[in-house]
This record gives structure tokens, C-alpha cells and sequence, in this order.
């Protein structure tokens, strides 16, 4: 009698097990990215995408907290706090930070990781990679910045550095590249060979072009350029700023408007007595940060951004392309890809101020071709660059390479 009844229990015992195995299991999530800031402007379509493939699904973001960590967890985000120290690009304080995801990953173990920009990728696929958790990284690489136009020493360690581990985290099938220009993943192939079958090209961070709907080109009695962006040596605002000079010597009236703040956590941010200074002048206003991006355009006849590189796809550019601006851009990577030169707007070398004067009054003078770029520059956002396209893309990788 007693031996029946250990047999039932036994099969309950084995069939519950079996039925626990064969249920979905709501997959666990985590993000990295160095700043909270900068995940809720940015990447909010990443969070659309994995509730698309599952609305269970246990979402957290690893980041610094700033003024968006609230937010975040009104979305159902699970905030774990980690200070990345951005300004940092040294070896001692990228240990620490090593030790300290290496633990949460082993805590957490987490079903899929997906790292955003340079810094998570290095340090984090690192920490994700000593982790006895055998879950799914996803790299995401949203330009170079700093590391590509810096010539300081440990800044160019750190980006040999992560040249040479990226393409070694990617030898790893539960592993995938995001781009955001395919200028990026030319470099990374002299390097390394990346997997085709495991890597994408996203449209940027994406618009809603809902949100940033087509706007008619203001009656401006002076032609409004307009600069949005976070105001660090790398945009290229000096270069622009001398274009003016140039412009105004040549009789070409225009007016700049810039938004934006410093990046204090940047070393190459530009100091607020230079911006108080450009805002003296009679031909430049700056305005700060701007919380109504599409009163901006409103406003502005042409959207300028002369970087010096480093970007992967500005998602200033896509807003006022949204918005039927024409755009007028250097010739680096992210900005090239995006404006093809005569058509979304023009293109011109990087620190080149005469050539930006020049884009700037053949555009200034000619209302007809800035109407023309503009629609042409909507056009192009309807073509793969809208959230919707965003989440799309990152759902089908994210239903690919999770369990169940």
C-alpha cells in the first residue's frame, strides 16, 4: 500500500515538472546604458519591442540614475543603479565597473543583456562574458564618440581596445550587432570578421513622425538656422559659428539658434562662458535645452550639424527631417549615410568653414530648394527610420535569439 501511493506521488511529482518545463517563461531583460537620460530620449522603442514579443516579459535597465530613473519605472522598468563615471575612460575605474555588473549578472541571470554604446559594450560583454549565465547578448553600437576624435592617449587605448573585443564577443552564436550606420561596421571588420547573419542596421534611435509631423517653411525676413544637441567640441559649433563670420563678411544674413546644455560628463564639453559669449553676438541665440523639439522647427528654415564624427545616426537629424527640414551636415559617418548630398540637403567636409558658409547661403538664398530637400528628407524617415520600423527590427532579433 505504502509503495502504491509513493507511486502516485511520484508521477504527480513527475508530471509537474513536466507541464513547469513545457510553459512559457516570461523572458528577463536587462539593459545597460551609462545614463538614464539618455536610454528615456533614445531607446524607449527597445522597451516596445521586447513587450511586443512577450508583455510579461521582466524588464530592467542597468544605468546611472539622473532625472529620468522615475519615469523609467512608471514604464515597468526595474532601475538598477551603477555609476559609469562617462567622464572615465581610465583601466582602474573600468575594473570596478567590471566587478561590479559581473555580480548583478550573476544575481539577476538575466535570459537576454543588451548593451548600448562603446563603454557597456567593452565593459559589460566582458562582465557578461566571465558570468557563469549563458544568456544572449545583443551589442548595440550608437557611434564612437569621444574615443573618435580624441587624441589622448588613454582614450585611444580604450578604443583599440574595444576594437579588438567586439569582434571577439561576436564569435559567440547567442551573440548580435546593432549599427546605426554601416560606415561603423566597416571599421570594426578590419579588425575582426563580423557575423552577416547576426548583424543590423537600425534607422537611429527612430522618430514618430506622427509626433514630428510635416511643417511649412516659416516666413522668416532673415533665414533661421538651427543647431540642436548636446553642445560639446565634437558637433562642430565653433566651425559653424566661424561660417557665420564668413557669411556676414560676405553680405549673407542669417540667424543661428542653438539648444542644448554642456555634456558636463564629457571632457571636450563646451564651457559655458564660450556659449554666453556666441550668445552676445547679434547673429547667434542660445536657448538652452529645449523640451518642444517641434516648436524648434517651427521656427528654423534649415537644420545644421557640422560634426566632427564620432555619431551614429543623430537623432536631431531624423526629428527635423520628420519635420521637413532640409539638413545641412559634414561628411562623417552616421550624418553622410543618412543626407545624401543635392537631395536630403548637402553635405560638406568637417571643419571646413568655408564650405559650411557656402551650404548655408546656397540654401539660404533658394527657398524653392529647401522646400524640395525638406519633403525629400520626410520622404527618406517614411523609409526604415521611424520607431515603428525600430521596434519591428529589434523584435524579430530579440523573438530569434530568446529561449521559449
Amino acid at each position: 500500500m505504502v509503495f502504491k501511493w509513493f507511486g502516485y506521488i511520484l508521477l504527480i511529482f513527475i508530471f509537474a515538472e513536466t507541464m513547469s518545463f513545457m510553459i512559457k517563461r516570461s523572458p528577463c531583460i536587462i539593459f545597460v546604458c551609462t545614463e538614464d537620460w539618455f536610454f528615456h530620449s533614445h531607446f524607449l522603442p527597445l522597451l516596445r519591442a521586447a513587450r511586443k514579443i512577450d508583455n510579461e516579459a521582466q524588464l530592467s535597465l542597468i544605468t546611472t540614475t539622473g532625472g529620468k530613473h522615475r519615469q523609467l519605472e512608471q514604464l515597468g522598468v526595474h532601475i538598477i543603479p551603477l555609476d559609469f563615471q562617462r567622464s572615465s575612460f581610465r583601466f582602474s575605474s573600468a575594473g570596478r565597473l567590471t566587478r561590479s555588473l559581473l555580480r548583478i549578472f550573476q544575481r539577476e541571470k538575466p535570459d537576454l543583456v543588451h548593451f548600448i554604446a562603446m563603454k557597456p559594450i567593452v565593459i559589460g560583454g566582458l562582465a557578461a562574458s566571465m558570468a557563469a549565465a549563458g544568456s544572449t547578448k545583443i551589442y548595440h553600437l550608437t557611434g564612437q564618440g569621444l574615443l573618435t576624435v580624441s587624441d589622448k592617449s588613454h582614450h585611444q587605448r580604450m578604443k583599440s581596445l574595444f576594437l579588438r573585443l567586439l569582434p571577439l564577443y561576436l564569435r559567440r552564436k547567442n551573440s548580435w550587432l546593432f549599427l546605426e550606420n554601416p560606415d561603423d561596421g566597416k571599421m570594426l571588420a578590419r579588425y575582426g570578421r563580423l557575423p552577416e547573419n547576426r548583424t543590423s542596421i537600425l534607422g537611429g534611435a527612430g522618430v514618430n513622425p506622427d509626433f514630428f509631423k510635416v511643417l511649412p517653411l516659416p516666413q522668416n525676413d532673415t533665414i533661421r538656422l538651427a543647431f540642436v544637441g548636446r553642445l560639446v567640441w565634437s558637433k562642430g559649433v565653433d566651425v559653424l559659428v566661424r561660417a557665420l563670420d564668413i557669411l556676414k563678411h560676405e553680405a549673407v544674413s542669417v540667424r543661428l539658434d542653438l539648444y542644448g546644455e554642456p555634456d558636463h560628463d564629457n571632457p571636450r564639453a563646451v564651457p559655458r562662458s564660450q556659449l554666453e559669449s556666441w550668445n552676445g553676438r547679434d547673429d547667434v541665440s542660445w536657448h538652452g535645452r529645449s523640451d518642444n523639439i517641434v516648436e524648434v522647427w517651427k521656427k528654423a528654415d534649415i537644420a545644421v550639424l557640422p560634426s566632427r564624427g564620432g555619431e551614429g545616426l543623430p537623432r536631431a537629424l531624423l526629428e527635423a527631417a520628420s519635420c521637413a527640414r532640409p539638413l545641412i551636415v559634414t561628411d562623417v559617418p552616421g550624418c553622410c549615410h543618412f543626407v545624401r548630398d543635392g537631395v536630403e540637403g548637402l553635405v560638406v567636409p568637417p571643419e571646413d568653414a568655408a564650405a559650411l558658409a557656402k551650404a548655408i547661403a546656397e540654401l539660404a538664398q533658394n527657398r524653392e530648394r529647401r522646400e524640395e530637400m525638406g519633403k525629400a528628407a520626410r520622404k527618406r524617415i517614411l523609409q526604415g527610420y521611424t520607431e515603428k520600423h525600430i521596434v519591428e527590427a529589434v523584435a524579430d532579433v530579440y523573438g530569434k535569439l530568446l529561449p521559449n
